[in-house]
């Protein structure tokens, strides 16, 4: 098998998963050093013995994570998408029928969760072209099926169903996509302020035209990556090694690097943060406690699945999913297993503090109840007390985890955005 880690044991190309008990009887490291890129220091080279190909493990990595968690997460929500386009018709034909929308609520909600693991899998096509972090082979189709944190043109949208308005590529990205379906599927009618007022057909009607846009971006940025498509795949799996897109295997971890650190910028800090008013300086919000109006799926109250999905895809990124090979590998090959150890701890706390909100009534019904703000401080402080307050604190630990040590033993890439940003 091409591109695996060579381990001196003996003639053997051994991948974890496979082989995994005679590494472990062997004691070996799973992978480590080389060759960088990227303009950053290169990764200390593992201890004389292990001899895992720097470059080539890197390689290994970038492959496992193509294979095992980007493509298979873009093909799911492609799957999904497709489901929620036939309820969204079968809305559009029954307007009046509650189970009708339910059922297209439903499948929303199932998109917008396996949505929610690709936010934390922004490279590749559905990254950004240009800058602040621009990414290679980036194509904007991120955007295009979910715009947050841009505010959602309400009433503009109200307009498009009223007047019947055509969903494309020239639409606006605040006036469609996850953001747009939820608006119109989570309300019953449209806000009071604006202009346009169309009925439960019209609006049916367009969240059927806005869920067949998203299906068909959906399966586009999909067929970017599938071997018998654009094969993006074939750019990541070779990098450094005949990719046209990342010149170095360490480019390629970069990328994955930018895409993580939306575990912070975006979760821990417009997720987590913005919502429980805590970060206050130049805030504007009507609550002066907390901010609820800044949680990012307040319709749907499903805030903190969105988390769980981000954290989740955040934490299969450095264990490796079936077995293979993720991030963590590159940590234990250079002698830092304690980090490797730590990030997986403290996510995990992580996960559980999020679904023990959830088990109680959900994070957006936590923040809305938020009423001292000093509590709210002291249990982010203490990272104990007053749950959606303490969960930032838990939160900030293994995000600085990452952003710190962590990053600095890998020479991994910081966007621009977290660039000297110390929260």
């Amino acid at each position: 098998m091409e591109a695996q880690a060579r381990f001196t044991s003996g003639p053997f190309w051994l991948r974890r998963g496979r082989v995994g008990l005679l590494a472990a009887a062997l004691g070996l490291a799973a992978c480590g050093g080389g060759g960088g890129g990227g303009g950053a220091p290169d990764p200390v080279d593992p201890p004389v013995g292990t001899e895992c190909t720097g470059d080539d493990c890197r390689r290994e990595v970038l492959k496992d994570i193509g294979e095992q968690i980007i493509l298979p997460a873009l093909r799911d929500f492609d799957d999904r998408a497709a489901a929620l386009n036939i309820a969204a018709a079968a809305y559009a034909d029954t307007p009046a029928s509650a189970d009708a929308r339910d059922a297209a609520r439903a499948a929303w909600d199932a998109a917008m969760d396996s949505w929610q693991r690709n936010e934390v899998l922004q490279v590749g096509p559905a990254g950004r072209s240009t800058n602040p972090d621009m990414v290679a082979g980036g194509q904007d189709f991120r955007d295009l099926i979910y715009s947050w944190p841009l505010t959602l043109n309400t009433c503009g949208l109200e307009s498009a169903a009223d007047t019947g308005a055509v969903v494309d590529g020239s639409t606006a990205i605040n006036l469609t996509g996850l953001g747009a379906l939820e608006q119109l599927l989570f309300t019953d009618a449209p806000p009071a302020e604006c202009a346009a007022q169309p009925d439960a057909a019209e609006r049916a009607a367009h969240v059927e035209r806005l869920a067949d846009w998203m299906s068909q971006v959906a399966t586009s940025l999909r067929n970017r990556w599938e071997p018998d498509g654009g094969n993006f795949i074939a750019q990541w799996s070779t990098a450094g090694d005949g990719s046209a897109v990342y010149m170095t295997p360490q480019s390629g971890l970069n990328a994955v690097s930018i895409a993580l650190f939306y575990a912070e910028k975006n979760s821990k800090d417009r997720k987590i943060a913005l919502p429980t008013g805590l970060p206050a300086t130049g805030l504007d919000c009507s609550d002066p406690v907390a901010c609820p109006e800044f949680l990012e799926s307040r319709l749907s109250r499903r805030t903190g699945q969105n988390l769980i999905a981000n954290y989740q895809a955040f934490r299969d990124l450095f264990t490796g999913v079936g077995g293979e090979f993720g991030m963590n590998d590159l940590l234990e090959g250079i002698g830092r297993e304690d980090l490797a150890t730590e990030i997986i701890v403290e996510v995990d706390a992580l996960l559980a503090a999020i679904q023990a909100i959830e088990n109680d009534g959900g994070f957006d019904a936590a923040v809305e109840g938020i009423t001292d703000r000093t509590e709210c401080m002291n249990a982010f402080a203490s990272s104990s007390g007053l749950p959606p307050c303490a969960l930032l604190g838990v939160s900030k630990t293994a995000m600085d985890t990452f952003r710190g040590p962590i990053v600095s033993a890998l020479s991994l890439a910081v966007p621009s955005a977290a660039a000297g940003d110390n929260d």
